[in-house]
């Protein structure tokens, strides 16, 4: 039965070689999250007793008092306040500390106006050089700043996004552009976004269980069967994620399922459509549309990246091109990038 009141903890040292108390003493249990007492005020710290204490604190325990007795502990130890454990500062893992370097540098490039990250250009100009390094790094100095005691989840996006986001290739534009892209939808909280960096990175791992010929066919080209088999890829990237057992929100395990479903049903594996799809699986999948198209992987012909939105936003009907991935993602793809620009240019020139 959980005992009531308010406790705080205390160190055995606190008690000295004193055998008698005017205090209750409490001991806390880890495993049932509760307090218990142990000895109670003015009666003896015999060596039966002592030798118990010394078990259950050598078992994770801790010894606690009320704090309706707080002045009374104070008074009769000599021990204030700053001096219990839960007022003591912990030194900070080295983890943590370097965490705190990156999140006060990154604050200081953003407070310059000669360092601040702007994505809309930065991806105009990373578009036409077809380099995304600038845009992968930031993601990564970004995503290398996440909470440490979060969740599982939050850490391994952060883990992940310093081993892995160091080199331009498709699977680090989608994640990073998806990233950001994100945050323009107005998704911005911390949970999210690692839910989104996991989920992207794991989302085409199935593809690593499928012929190797099937990743590198131009989709448009592949028969029924291979199509059929090519759709499998989605289920199999969530089998392996379940079979290797580590730690993911329930939401990133959606999001790669769900990553080429489309808004208006068209989608696999399940035709799921309209709200009944994770907004960020939308996302991804959206990103990792026009990647893949713009670098062939769908036609076999590779296309300057902002043509391939410039479709989208025309609603082209071009073969292979997607464009069920909901109104507002739709918008913000063709808005945000500032096609209107390009497409102005583009006719001037014509």
């Amino acid at each position: 039965m959980k005992t009531q009141g308010t406790f705080f903890v205390i160190e055995r040292e606190f008690l000295k070689t004193d055998k008698i108390f005017p205090f209750h003493l409490y001991v806390f249990n880890p495993g049932t999250n509760q307090y218990s007492p142990f000895l109670y005020a003015n009666s003896p710290l015999t060596k039966d007793k002592e030798f118990f204490l010394n078990f259950i604190l050598d078992k994770g325990g801790k010894l606690a008092i009320n704090e309706s007795q707080e002045k009374t502990f104070f008074r009769a130890t000599g021990v204030t306040k700053d001096q219990l454990p839960q007022n003591q500062k912990r030194e900070l893992a080295p983890e943590e500390v370097e965490r705190d370097r990156r999140i006060k540098a990154l604050m200081a490039r953003r407070e310059n106006p000669e360092t601040n990250f702007d994505f809309k250009p930065t991806f105009k100009e990373c578009a036409q050089n077809d380099d995304f390094m600038p845009i992968i790094r930031e993601a990564r100095e970004e995503i290398m700043t996440f909470s440490l005691n979060a969740s599982h989840t939050v850490s391994l996006a952060s883990f992940l996004g310093e081993e892995l986001l160091v080199e331009d290739n498709i699977y680090n534009r989608i994640i990073s552009v998806s990233y950001f892209f994100a945050k323009i939808c107005n998704i911005k909280d911390e949970t999210s976004l690692a839910d989104l960096v996991c989920g992207a990175f794991f989302a085409h791992l199935g593809l690593s269980q499928m012929d190797w010929y099937l990743n590198h066919k131009p989709q448009i080209e592949m028969n029924d069967v291979e199509k059929k088999k090519f759709k499998k890829h989605p289920g199999y990237s969530h089998h392996v994620i379940l079979k290797s057992k580590i730690e993911l929100s329930e939401r990133v395990k959606n999001i790669v399922f769900q990553h080429h479903e489309r808004h208006d049903g068209s989608g696999f594996p399940s035709f799921k459509r309209g709200d009944y799809i994770d907004q960020l699986a939308l996302i991804i999948g959206a990103i990792s549309h026009i990647f893949e198209y713009s670098m062939g992987k769908v036609t076999g012909i590779k296309q300057p990246l902002r043509s391939v939105i410039i479709n989208l936003k025309n609603k082209t009907l071009s073969a292979g091109l997607e464009l069920e991935f909901g109104d507002k993602i739709v918008e913000n793809i063709t808005y945000l990038l500032e096609t209107d620009t390009i497409l102005q240019n583009e006719q001037k020139a014509a």
